[in-house]
Order: structure tokens, then sequence, then C-alpha cells
């Protein structure tokens, strides 16, 4: 039994010196912790030769540095522009990203918060800003319990919007430390401030193109579809499948129907469509011939789709507003139907 006493002893010491994360903090640096002075070096014995001054340019000066106690070696933190077409910085109180106003849907305060309640952080969110309860700082390299109260807020102008994130307070270990002075255990304001937009922000992104990638994978998915009718008694196509999923399905089969995609409202279930028959071999052909009162006619037309619940309805109309009925309706319901499918 007696045996066991080294190793056991010995892995308690590893165990005691990984815990610490001083090292991450601080350089070893022999530097920092010598005191000598600058070496002098004595003139050679020339022996009555007569030799060359030397050269002062490169001789080291004679001064005294001060040295500090601690030197936090953590690479800085920056706000990084995540964003498409953004710009990240630091003002001098808070880090920030700007971007096109029309991603204002993805990034905002809302989805902030859904993230810090996701975080089991609290908050109170009034009119444009976020202030958080005391929350840690998320970062593997602290010292101590370190926790921050950060204050988000969103500001719009002209064709920009914008996050901001500032510290309002700091504390270790049940100490509070005020953000506007300089204490050497405590990494700068700013890179807590930086790593808390870039982590809000990262995390908005992700979660963004995760849904963009689900929606066109879910376009490939067949659609299941019959004859009906919309709120509005039009002859439409029911869908058997939610609205995102058909209007994704439905941009991949109209150019194979020849109807080229000019203009699209995803917020109105709009598309404007160019029609341009192709001729005796268009896909319409067995339901009417080219030009004749059956057969579509090249010119601009109009698809509106409609959810229904787990369901959606398509409706095709010409330039004047018109839902198409009888055999033109017949002719590319079919088609659409068809090509859904698959």
């Amino acid at each position: 039994m007696k045996k066991w006493l080294f190793p056991f002893a010995f892995v308690a010491t590893l165990a005691g010196c990984s815990v610490s994360n001083e090292s991450k903090q601080q350089a070893n640096d022999s530097y920092q912790k010598s005191d000598a002075a600058l070496p002098l070096f004595a003139p050679l014995n020339t022996a009555g030769v007569s030799l060359p001054k030397q050269d002062t340019t490169y001789q080291l000066p004679q001064v005294k540095v001060k040295k500090a106690d601690q030197v936090d070696i953590r690479p800085p933190e920056t706000p990084l522009a995540i964003i498409q077409n953004s710009i990240a910085q630091f003002d001098g109180e808070r880090a920030l990203i700007a971007y096109p106003i029309d991603k204002r849907e993805v990034y905002n305060l809302q989805q902030v918060a859904r993230l810090l309640k996701e975080q089991g952080i609290g908050y109170q969110l009034t009119n444009e800003k976020i202030v958080t309860d005391w929350a840690p700082t998320g970062r593997a390299d602290e010292i101590g319990d370190t926790q921050v109260r950060y204050e988000i807020e969103q500001v719009s102008s002209g064709n920009y919007s914008a996050l901001f994130v500032s510290i309002l307070q700091m504390k270790r270990n049940e100490v509070v430390f005020s953000p506007h002075l300089a204490d050497k255990q405590l990494m700068p304001v700013h890179h807590y401030s930086s790593d808390r937009l870039n982590q809000l922000v990262g995390e908005l992104d992700a979660s963004y193109r995760k849904q963009v990638r689900d929606l066109n994978n879910s376009g490939l998915m067949p659609i299941q579809s019959v004859f009906g009718t919309d709120s509005n008694g039009r002859t439409a196509l029911v869908l058997g499948a939610p609205f995102n999923h058909a209007w994704t399905k439905l941009g991949q089969v109209l150019p194979q129907l020849e109807f080229d995609i000019k203009d699209e409202i995803i917020g109105r279930g709009v598309r404007e469509l160019k029609y341009r028959p192709a001729g005796a071999k268009s896909w319409w052909w067995p339901f009417g011939r080219a030009e004749g009162s059956s057969g579509l006619k090249t010119g601009t037309y109009f698809m509106q789709l409609s959810a229904l619940g787990k369901q959606s309805a398509v409706v095709m109309t010409d330039d004047d507003g018109n839902a198409l009925s009888g055999e033109q309706a017949q002719a590319l319901y079919q088609a659409l139907q068809n090509l859904l499918a698959k």
C-alpha cells in the first residue's frame, strides 16, 4: 500500500498546478524579474597601437526602465466585422458594429434578448436598451470569479443600424471595480465589451446562416399539391408545405417553366415573372397552341403565395392582376404540380 503514496502525491501536485490561470495571463519573463543593469564593456589593451574610436551608433543606452509587477499577455480583443458589409470598432467607451438597415430583422435587441435568456443571463429591456444582471465573462483564462454588468443598445440612422456593448460594472470575487479605473489584475475594459459583442453577433450570424441553409435544403424536398381555391375564391394550387418551404421550391421550378423571376418581395409573398414561350415544344403545348386563346402569351405575370397554416396556396395572375382560370390555369398548375412533386 505504501508504494501508491508517491504517485497520488504527484497527481495531486499536477492537478493543483493546472487549476490556476495565472500562467495564461502573465509572461514568465526573466527581464521582468531581473534588476541587473545593462552590461558595460571595458576598452581593450591596445599595447600602444592606435585603434579607431568606438562607434556609438549601436551603443546600448544606460537608462533605468520602470518594470511592471504584472503584464497581461492575453491577446487583445477587438470588435470584428462579422456581418457582411459592416463596420466594427471601439469608440473609447463602447464596442460597436454598424451594418445595413435591411439586416436589422436578424441583428436586433430582441434577438440579443433571446440569446441572453438561453444563456441564463438576466436582463431588463427598456426601449432600445438592455441592461444585464451580473454575468460571467465566459472566458476560460479568468482568475477568480469575474463578472460583468453589460449595457447593450441598438441605434438606427439613415441606411444603417448599429449594436453597442459597454460595461456598467465589473467585480471579482464580489469586489466591485469601476470600469473607468485601471486595475492591474483586470484586463482592459474594452476587451470585455468587444468580447461580448463578438460573441453575441457571432451566435446571431451562425443562427441566421443555419436557417438559410435549412431553408435551401428544405426547398429540395418534394411537395404534394392539389387544385383548389385561395381565401379570395380564386383558382389556386394548394401546396402541402409551409410558406418558406413552398417559396423556395417555387423559386426553383418556375424557371423550368420558362418564367424568369424579375423581382420578389418575400414579405408579401409576391414574385414578378417574365414569360417567354419557347414555341411548339413549350410545356403547355398539350393544353393549347402558341399564341392561341388557351395558351399563355409572352408578357409579365405575378405569382402570389399565401400561408394557410402548415399549408400554402399559390395563385398566378396576369399583368392586370386577373387570376388565371380555365385551361390556362389548368395547364400551368398541372405543370407546377408535376415539378413540385419531384
